[in-house]
């Protein structure tokens, strides 16, 4: 059943708080944008954003669907890692590769549940360009706040 209701939940609108981390190193952030968002200077983009927890349900359950529903478009799961937040919000990062075109790309999905909010913190592109960020980014992903 998660696997149709994944599609829903991706698709509905972002209407919720923005959020804030700290810029990993090598990112800049768009500067004409309310939300996160953040690019480096060879392509490899960050973004959030929320949405309905609905059905709702915990962590767990949005890491297996957004991962089943990954894994039956095609990519697979280089890695996968639980982490804290300094606010003490509990956290899984899911890494995916899918071929595109001629390379390799990276996707990866952080996920918090936030009582009736998913948020989802998405990063992607070229395996070698994302590789040399990436520890910056699971560097910086702890830092993640909801904005006032």
């Amino acid at each position: 059943m998660h696997r149709l209701l994944l599609p829903l939940l991706l698709a509905l609108a972002a209407c919720g708080p923005h959020h804030q981390m700290q810029t990993p190193t090598d990112f800049v952030r768009f500067e004409k944008r309310s939300d996160l968002a953040m690019i480096t200077a060879d392509g490899v983009r960050l973004k959030s954003r929320e949405v309905r927890n609905y059905p709702k349900a915990d962590l767990a359950f949005w890491t297996d669907a957004l991962k089943r529903h990954l894994i039956a478009r095609g990519y697979a799961v280089q890695r996968q890692h639980a982490f804290r937040t300094a606010a003490g919000q509990d956290a899984n990062t899911l890494e995916f590769l899918l071929p595109h075109g001629a390379e390799d790309w990276v996707l990866s999905e952080t996920i918090l549940v936030c009582g009736d909010s998913v948020v989802l913190v998405e990063a992607a592109g070229p395996f070698e360009r994302f590789a040399r960020v990436q520890k910056a980014v699971d560097d910086a992903l702890p830092s993640l706040v909801r904005a006032p």
